[in-house]
């Protein structure tokens, strides 16, 4: 009877000092999830900062192709203006 009353409470013991540490464990899970739950909302945060500064970038870029294409028939218009300048002196 002693054995078993033994065993019990040394299994009892077992349970108790398991039961610890995964309490322990679960405050530990608890706190490093909310650790990555910020750092997910900064991320996607970041994400859509450089979303909106790609989007910025390629509306740059669609201007800056006009601006060429004009710069361009500038340039031409003047040259044949500068040639026909030149063929009158």
């Amino acid at each position: 009877m002693d054995d078993n009353l033994n065993l019990l409470e040394a299994r009892v013991v077992e349970a108790v000092a398991l039961i610890k540490d995964l309490r322990a464990e679960n405050h530990r899970l608890a706190a490093r999830n909310e650790d990555l739950v910020a750092q997910v909302g900064a991320l996607e945060a970041g994400g859509q900062r450089l979303a909106q500064e790609l989007a910025d970038a390629k509306a740059n870029a669609g201007d800056i192709e006009s601006y060429e294409e004009k710069r361009k028939e500038i340039e031409d218009r003047v040259g044949s203006l500068i040639q026909k300048l030149a063929a009158l002196g």
